[in-house]
């Protein structure tokens, strides 16, 4: 069950993630068209600054799903009841303070901005981005029950709904009237509209949750939830300095166009990131409740064969990215608003060594260790904010992400050997670090044999380049993943057999 659970969220993410790229792809054409490329470096300037106000979420979310996983499996309908009530409270207030933060921001928006070109003051339009933000706040807390209880496919039907209903929205609008207010005034109220039905959602597949009355969680969980919650300030400041300052460097220092010409490479990198994660997360709820078990073994059985596939997609997606990435955006938005190969190149690097982190990251979470490695965010934020302003300097715009690539490592050398491959399944440190180098070596032997051959087979036709690079990219990266990796792990064959004995029992 806790297998067909996790192939019904990865469909669902997989499903949901092919249809926002095209939406997004298509909002993004035509806000460029009519308004131009800086109310778009706008929308992914504002994106990022909101990330840093989520640092006030404290990972509560994250701590209280650890401890709705045992309750889940017990039926124990009191402690859940206790804990979504807690956990409503943390929000309506964590929802206040970043009302209240984001307005304190105001006044220093024109200090992260090169130079304001639009018609619009910066405070006139982040309003809007705020609004949306805080909405989101408010009910945020009833889709956890559903991804604790492995429903998650059923938040990501709604999502995908908002998405439509959003992007077609703002379209009409903008067509229509030819006006980014309008075009944000749609992005607030269906957020509100989205979060509202799930509400409703929610309280008819779990009715407790209407009934108020509920026990106030125990003393030592709550202490338990406070340690979690401490650990998890540093990694959300830390994972903010890491993944959510690229826009505000780039802004300040090379203006809201590059931003803009960025936000493109992001909107497909980061919706394949999506994909890839979802396919992979869509397991964390049975992870979890897997490592109540307390059985090492088919806990490291389970990590390994989901480690060799995360490797096999984000290695075809690398490839992918840099193959096809700039073809795809001098075909979509023009090549005025393209970026240079070895730009592409350290993304495509970035991305993968981010979605090396995936499977690490799921068993860590769902083993709840959140408080262990807790200084360990605060070195790598640090390290990440030095590097990318000294790189930014010297290599332009790839030097941001050079500073994320090279800040990484101490994630790998530090939190994940220690901290899940020795303290989770008690294994030595030789096999990790084998196993940590060879997929960056397969990488690099992809990314050269991929970029050659595109030389190669160069066309006039933008579609026929897009077209050629695509085939390359997965004749390329299927090859060398399937016969310089997946033939050496056993676990390749036991995945495979796993998914045959699901396809056999649905029929």
């Amino acid at each position: 069950m806790r297998t067909r659970r996790t192939l019904y969220n990865s469909f669902a993410g997989l499903f949901y993630y092919a249809v926002t790229i095209l939406l997004g792809i298509v909002n993004r054409k035509v806000v460029i068209e009519i308004l131009g490329i800086e109310y778009q470096g706008i929308n992914g300037l504002f994106s990022n600054v909101l990330s840093m106000l989520s640092i006030a979420e404290l990972g509560i979310g994250t701590a209280i799903i650890y401890h709705l996983y045992g309750p889940i499996r017990e039926n124990n309908i009191p402690a859940i009841r206790s804990l979504m009530q807690f956990y409503k409270k943390c929000y309506m207030v964590i929802a206040g303070i970043i009302a209240c933060l984001g307005v304190g921001l105001i006044p220093v928006l024109p200090y992260i901005v090169a130079e304001n070109t639009l018609p619009y003051s910066l405070a006139e339009l982040y309003i809007w981005f705020l609004l949306d933000a805080v909405v989101s706040y408010l009910f945020t807390y009833k889709r956890s029950i559903m991804i604790a209880d492995q429903k998650n496919y059923m938040v990501i039907g709604c999502d995908l709904v908002y998405q439509l209903v959003v992007k077609l929205g703002q379209i009409a609008v903008l067509f229509l009237t030819h006006n980014f207010i309008c075009y944000l005034i749609v992005m607030a109220v269906t957020r509100i509209a989205e979060n509202l039905f799930l509400n409703a959602l929610s309280e008819r597949m779990y009715p407790f949750l209407r009934e108020k009355d509920a026990a106030p969680v125990s003393r030592e969980l709550l202490e338990d939830i406070k340690q979690k919650v401490r650990g998890m300030i540093f990694h959300k400041i830390g994972s903010f300095v890491v993944l959510g300052t690229d826009n505000l460097l780039i802004s300040k220092f090379l203006g809201l166009r590059m931003v803009g010409i960025y936000s493109n490479y992001h909107l497909i990198i980061n919706a394949i990131k999506n994909i890839c994660t979802q396919v992979v997360t869509a397991a964390t709820a049975s992870v979890g409740q897997l490592l109540t078990e307390g059985n090492r073994e088919k806990s490291y059985e389970i990590f390994m064969e989901m480690q060799v596939f995360n490797t096999g997609l984000i290695h075809c997606a690398a490839v992918g990215i840099y193959c096809t990435a700039t073809p795809l955006i001098s075909l979509v938005f023009g090549e005025e608003f393209t970026l240079s190969k070895g730009t592409l190149l350290v993304l495509a690097f970035n991305f993968y060594i981010q979605g090396l982190r995936n499977v690490f990251g799921i068993f860590k979470e769902a083993a709840g260790i959140l408080y262990e490695d807790r200084f360990v965010p605060v070195i790598e934020s640090t390290v990440n904010l030095v590097l990318s302003l000294i790189f930014l300097r010297y290599f332009g715009i790839a030097g941001v992400f050079m500073g994320t690539i090279a800040s990484t490592c101490i994630i790998f050398g530090y939190t994940y050997p220690f901290l899940v491959y020795k303290k989770i399944f008690a294994r030595s440190l030789r096999g990790y670090f084998t196993e940590l180098a060879w997929p960056l070596l397969l990488l690099s032997v992809s990314l050269y044999c991929s970029g050659r051959l595109s030389e190669i087979f160069l066309h006039q036709n933008l579609y026929g380049q897009v077209a050629a690079n695509i085939l390359i990219a997965v004749a390329v990266s299927t090859a060398t993943f399937l016969g310089l990796y997946a033939v050496h792990h056993r676990e390749s064959r036991m995945l495979v057999q796993r998914f045959l004995k699901i396809i056999k029992r649905e029929k």
